[in-house]
């Protein structure tokens, strides 16, 4: 008897464990889309999504999952993988990533980019700067909330400067940004000595 409660037990929160896997694939795929649908400016993906299923049976670590990221265009659905460009992998990767932060990081606020504007072109890194604000502006009553951007591209420092801007009042927008740069120490006379190091200089968005 109590191997087949077992059993029946162990059914039950198969079940529901693939119940919860289901219902957060959706929520993970309305969040792409959206972020999708904002960032990118190009007209030949309307949308991308992430399809799974249960693959491979049940291993001593828990079931396995096979998962795939498609593109839409119309009713015409096919595998990213192997048919988009450079930029297009970078975005839908930071859209993916995004999209997995809003779902499972409740209780972690911090989201850190470090990058994110490599092989976008102009429009897809204003799209970006756009997405990020829209973030901004969803989560500033999030208590925890902190974003993070590492980057070397100045134009897309400017990008995010601009769309603040159209921040909706009572949203607390970032009020500076640091700069990092590479200082060679000079000696007494005002010549380098060859020597370099690190300097953080706090710089006004205005």
């Amino acid at each position: 008897m109590a191997i087949d409660d077992l059993e029946t037990y162990y059914k039950a929160v198969d079940k529901a464990l693939l119940a919860y896997h289901s219902s957060q694939i959706k929520k993970i795929n309305i969040i792409i889309a959206q972020l999708w649908s904002l960032t990118y400016k190009g007209g030949d993906i309307e949308k991308i999504e992430i399809q799974s299923s249960a693959g491979g049976g049940v291993t001593a670590r828990g079931r396995n999952f096979n998962y795939r990221l498609v593109m839409f265009k119309g009713d015409q659905e096919l595998d990213m993988k192997g048919r988009v460009s450079a930029g297009q992998r970078v975005l839908s990767s930071l859209v993916i990533r995004l999209a997995l932060a809003d779902v499972f990081c409740d209780n972690c606020g911090i989201l850190t980019l470090d990058e994110p504007t490599t092989n976008l072109d102009e429009k897809n890194k204003r799209g970006l700067a756009e997405a990020l604000c829209k973030i901004i502006e969803e989560r500033h009553r999030q208590r925890n909330f902190q974003l993070v951007v590492i980057t070397h591209d100045e134009t897309f420092v400017d990008a995010l400067s601009e769309q603040q801007s159209s921040l909706r009042d009572g949203v607390l927008r970032p009020e500076y940004y640091y700069i990092v740069s590479r200082e060679e120490e000079q000696n007494e006379n005002g010549e380098g000595t060859g020597r370099f190091f690190s300097k953080i200089t706090r710089q006004d968005w205005d």
